[in-house]
């Protein structure tokens, strides 16, 4: 289908830095068997037809070849593209709220809304892509089970049956947070989704870190249900990951004070994601607070030049003045 990219009009629409003349340019990238070029084609489309999330025309035109590459088992980097998909979806969703928007042109845009349509008229290809036989574009794939699917039972066995079939921690965390959203997102899915996280969290045949996550996002479906037993019965601290999982993972704290298992990447693999993240949400930069110096914690640090704080740009972070004691 990338040999039909030349039929769009992509002059007629705009990303974040003019004419959308490029994307064809970044979608053929995406297809080719050098990885490097497939490396900078999606850095470069993240950069401007997906820039800082946002969802333009040009995104939306887009959709359908990107989904023809995942669909694709011989195209490279395919949990990446499917990483993309996740994350044009999940703001097309999110924005899909009857609110007016404009295209950078000016004009008012329906993006979202066609976005959101085009996701959810997809929603099979995610179910597909959660079952995919590469670990990576699973763990892609996961979150969308929560978003694009509008048939409650169907969303719920779609999500449910993803806890079984996966032997990775990383997947498996992932299963319980989508289904919790899937709660959230879908008030006729809520009963059944509930009733699986609570039966999940007292199966003393799970592992702990799973029964954990499982009360927790229990928690955060039904805080009426938090009482005096919650913390009792909750199950011993999870262990640390084991070394025998097949892929890279760190321990982190996840929102809700539960320790997760989480990929490096959250979007599917693809760090400029991570990166808009940090510049739309506002996440703190690694570095010294600002009412703190270095020395004051680490003492050894005394008198080694400032470390770079790395954010987008990789830019020097201003330094804080000295704490004075009350």
């Amino acid at each position: 289908m990338i040999n039909d990219v030349d039929t769009i009009d992509w002059s007629s629409m705009s990303h974040a830095y003019g004419a959308a003349v490029d994307v064809p340019v970044w979608l053929r990238g995406m297809a080719s068997t050098d990885g490097e070029v497939r490396r900078k084609a999606l850095d470069d489309y993240y950069g401007a037809a997906h820039h800082q999330g946002d969802v333009y025309p040009c995104t939306v035109a887009s959709l359908p070849f990107l989904f023809a590459l995942a669909d694709d088992p011989t195209a490279g980097d395919r949990a990446s593209v499917v990483g993309l998909l996740l994350s044009i979806g999940r703001e097309s969703v999110g924005c899909d709220d009857g609110g007016i928007r404009f295209a950078p042109d000016g004009t008012i845009s329906t993006a979202c809304t066609d976005g959101a349509v085009m996701m959810r008229d997809r929603s099979a290809a995610f179910v597909a892509y959660a079952a995919d036989a590469d670990p990576p574009v699973r763990r892609a794939a996961i979150p969308g089970l929560g978003l694009f699917l509008d048939d409650a039972d169907r969303a719920v066995d779609a999500v449910r049956s993803r806890l079984p079939a996966e032997p990775g921690t990383v997947e498996r965390l992932l299963v319980i947070e989508t289904m919790a959203g899937l709660a959230l997102r879908l008030p006729a899915a809520r009963t059944a989704a509930t009733a699986w996280l609570r039966d999940l969290a007292d199966d003393s045949s799970a592992d702990p870190d799973i029964r954990l996550a499982a009360l927790v996002h229990h928690a955060r479906c039904v805080p009426d249900a938090v009482g005096e037993d919650t913390v009792p019965t909750a199950p011993a601290a999870p262990a640390r990951p084991r070394d025998g999982d097949e892929h890279r993972r760190e321990a982190s704290q996840g929102r809700f004070g539960v320790l997760r298992v989480r990929p490096r990447s959250r979007n599917g693999g693809h760090p400029a994601a991570d990166r808009r993240r940090v510049r739309r949400h506002g996440t703190a930069q690694p570095g010294p607070r600002p009412h703190h110096t270095p020395a004051a914690h680490f003492p050894q640090s005394a008198g080694r030049p400032p470390a770079r704080a790395y954010g987008p740009a990789h830019r020097t972070a201003p330094q804080p003045g000295p704490c004075h004691p009350l």
